[in-house]
């Protein structure tokens, strides 16, 4: 007897298409680095990807210029200021932002471009901890997985201070307290208003551009996280 098939319907396709989507999920939340994930509760990390590849792409001569503090050791300044030009809802979202993503993608749709990516700030600590720069679906998949992960496992703080000392703020240089020291000569405690608002400018293109420069990039910026964190003098 012959058995017939059902017709592959465009909606059947997407019921196989997302069953396949889900299991690759999976695989991935249960093939990624938990156990790190669940370290980082109490140790620091020693070295990221990022810093790995950098290294690497220097050909093994770069410095690394790295040193991690607590959170209370990062001046608030700082600290207002990336919330400020990076992820405004940190305290809100559980890791991924949708609002922000969804506002991302009306924008890209009308540049016809990508402009924004609207990665949080455990996004970027994900990506920055563990994976590679490039821009492949696969990558973004991991990336999700390990957000959630590091929103189920660390709390908010930690994942704050995680994302501050590993940052990568110029050539070789990653972290609030390097950053701080190199650029100004003082720790990342007594960093002031204006220098926190400069530094934190520099974060998305930090191997492009200085705090110190006064170009029309760096200006729209600063201009940016001052309308978020308010007016108001020195700290």
């Amino acid at each position: 007897m012959r058995i017939s098939r059902p017709p592959l319907t465009i909606k059947r396709l997407f019921r196989i298409l997302a069953l396949l989507v889900l299991a690759y999920l999976l695989f991935v939340y249960y093939t990624m680095p938990g156990a790190s994930v669940i370290a980082l509760r109490d140790e620091n990390p020693q070295l990221s990807a990022l810093m790995k590849l950098r290294w690497e792409e220097s050909g093994g001569t770069m410095k690394i210029q790295y040193q991690f503090v607590p959170l209370n050791k990062i001046s608030p300044n700082f600290v207002r200021a990336v919330l400020a030009v990076e992820d405004g809802g940190f305290y809100r979202h559980s890791g991924i932002d949708w609002n922000a993503m969804e506002r991302a993608y009306e924008i890209n749709l009308r540049a016809k471009r990508i402009r924004f990516g609207a990665s949080t700030i455990t996004m970027q600590l994900a990506k920055n901890l563990w994976l590679s720069n490039d821009r492949s679906y696969l990558r973004k998949v991991k990336e999700a997985v390990l957000t959630f992960r590091l929103e189920k496992q660390l709390p908010k703080k930690r994942i704050l201070e995680l994302y501050l000392n590993i940052i990568e703020l110029g050539d070789g240089i990653f972290g609030a307290e390097a950053a701080a020291r190199h650029y100004f000569k003082k720790s990342a405690a007594s960093l002031t208003r204006d220098e926190a608002i400069r530094l934190a400018a520099i974060i998305s293109s930090p191997l492009k551009h200085s705090p110190f420069e006064n170009t029309k990039f760096i200006n729209i910026r600063k201009g940016v996280i001052h309308r978020k964190i308010g007016g108001g003098g020195e700290e």
